[in-house]
């Protein structure tokens, strides 16, 4: 789910930098001139350990993500925020009905929290509760603004879509965007709904800003060359074929489009 691959091109060094300073805080609290972990007040010391865990979280690291919630909630055993990560967590690991037995406690702590009823939506989303799913979404797109609810538009936008609520979903995802343009990085499920929905002028504006940008994948190039051919574009085909080939030569995409051109 792309709510959930936070760090971004954009946010990468920043990211890193909150890793490396929290972990050095934690393993090495005596160490130059970082605070000492031993000095933390008790608040203190559960944000740090939940700012590593989400920080691992959102790395893939789900192991160490998970020993350091659990730190956290050894500190803070009814944290709301801790015990929705762990939710995130156990729903990694397809333990569905104790995943849900922790948002409940989060949201039970903390039924204002925007972030936390945004996780749980994403848990009934992942576990095909699409109804209760879109409450939750709701709910958090209600309780926030500015980019935290543009991130809850979205990722409620690719449940719809999970839901075969195409339309509903295009809507959501294209008002997100127009309100948070940062989106268009993650913006590939946007474009597949588009050309499925048969708007291809808006796909293909989409594609064209991706592929002139680092985050250009050999996948958007792909579709732009598949957009080009069923628009009868066969100069810009043909230009995202050399674009396949001298970018990504070794990708399943460029192979695949090797196979369909006919050779003498």
């Amino acid at each position: 789910m792309a709510s959930f691959r936070w760090p971004t091109p954009q946010m990468g060094g920043a990211w890193l930098f909150r890793l490396l300073f929290v972990s050095m805080c934690l393993l090495f609290p005596h160490e130059g001139a970082l605070a000492s972990f031993a000095n933390f007040s008790p608040v203190q010391r559960v944000q740090a350990r939940l700012d590593l865990a989400t920080a691992y979280f959102e790395s893939g690291m789900f192991t160490f993500a998970l020993e350091e919630v659990e730190l956290a909630l050894v500190l803070a055993p009814l944290h709301p925020e801790s015990l929705a990560l762990k939710g995130l967590l156990l729903l990694q690991q397809k333990r569905f009905d104790l995943a849900e037995n922790y948002f409940q406690k989060a949201s039970q702590g903390a039924p204002l929290s925007a972030p936390i009823a945004h996780k749980f939506g994403v848990f009934y989303c992942q576990n095909g509760q699409f109804e209760a799913s879109f409450a939750k979404f709701k709910h958090a797109s209600d309780l926030s603004n500015g980019l935290q609810k543009q991130k809850t538009d979205w990722v409620w936008g690719q449940c719809l879509m999970q839901n075969m609520q195409l339309q509903a979903a295009n809507f959501k995802m294209s008002d997100a965007l127009k309100r948070q343009p940062s989106l268009i990085y993650d913006s590939l499920p946007l474009v597949e709904l588009k050309i499925k929905l048969g708007m291809y002028s808006e796909a293909e504006k989409i594609l064209d800003f991706l592929n002139d940008s680092p985050s250009v994948s050999a996948q958007s190039v792909w579709l732009a060359l598949h957009l080009a051919e069923r628009q009868n574009q066969a100069v810009k085909k043909n230009h995202w074929g050399k674009m396949l080939g001298l970018q990504f030569p070794n990708s399943a995409q460029w192979r695949l489009f090797q196979d369909q051109v006919p050779h003498d």
